[in-house]
């Protein structure tokens, strides 16, 4: 698998006329393409300056030529959450004649749009960038590889200490976060040390001992989970690609 990460400016997207018009910024976690239809069906997150600016930008996609269906799902002050249904644009009825595929959420900021692309071959992804080069498209490539099956699994599992990570630090107290930031910050994590439990104690204005427990607290929520999924990974085990070998026999 051939894996592209671009940047593209695209005429014929209601998002890109959007944000490129109006200081609103917008993030599709989820996304459906219809092969006979050949349409996207978007879940879209809107971040804008102000009420302001996202009403500006929503009304732009709303009027779109390429927008067949819009369902405005949830609004709250600068944020949104849409239900878009969409035509394919030039750009995304290149990538798809050529085998490609959106392999993550995608954006859309200052008018450009930030994919993720998977092909399965070399040739493909190849042509595919060729045809927006005769197509005058402006795009930017910023990251290539080649993506074997442990390279893959490598990825998922990345995803899934980081995820655990951010679990641990949304059940963090704000003093918690606090305490941990500072001491990380002033050096108590470092190696030599070089902040005590004294010198947080003293610039949090609290106990020695009020900070310990607080600092195990802290730890034991973002550690406990992480460690968890360390552990259930392949890479504690032997074998090919991180697995356990088989006992079984080729015959």
């Amino acid at each position: 698998m051939i894996s592209l990460a671009l940047s593209i400016r695209q005429d014929d997207c209601p998002l890109s006329a959007a944000s490129d018009a109006h200081d609103v910024a917008f993030v599709t976690p989820h996304w459906h393409y219809d092969h006979d239809r050949s349409q996207l069906e978007l879940r879209i997150l809107a971040d804008a300056a102000d009420r302001t600016a996202l009403e500006c930008g929503l009304d732009v996609i709303r009027a779109h030529p390429e927008t067949d269906a819009f369902n405005l799902l949830a609004k709250q002050g600068g944020t949104a959450r849409v239900h878009l249904t969409m035509g394919t644009t030039v750009t995304m009825g290149t990538v798809v004649a050529n085998g490609g595929y959106l392999t993550a959420p995608f954006e859309n900021v200052d008018g450009r749009e930030r994919w993720q692309l998977g092909f399965d071959d070399e040739r493909a992804a190849e042509h595919t960038l060729a045809v927006l080069s005769e197509h005058d498209d402006e795009f930017e490539v910023h990251e290539r590889q080649r993506l074997d099956p442990e390279t893959v699994l490598a990825d998922v599992r990345a995803d899934a200490i980081g995820t655990t990570v951010l679990e641990g630090a949304r059940r963090l107290t704000n003093t918690e976060r606090e305490t941990i930031r500072r001491a990380v910050a002033g050096g108590y994590y470092s190696v030599p040390r070089t902040a005590t439990l004294g010198d947080l104690a003293a610039d949090l204005g609290v106990s020695d001992a009020a900070v310990s427990k607080t600092l195990r607290r802290a730890e034991q929520k973002l550690l406990a989970p992480m460690v968890g999924v360390l552990e259930s990974s392949p890479e504690s085990r032997s074998g090919r690609l991180g697995w356990p070998e088989s006992d079984c026999e080729q015959t």
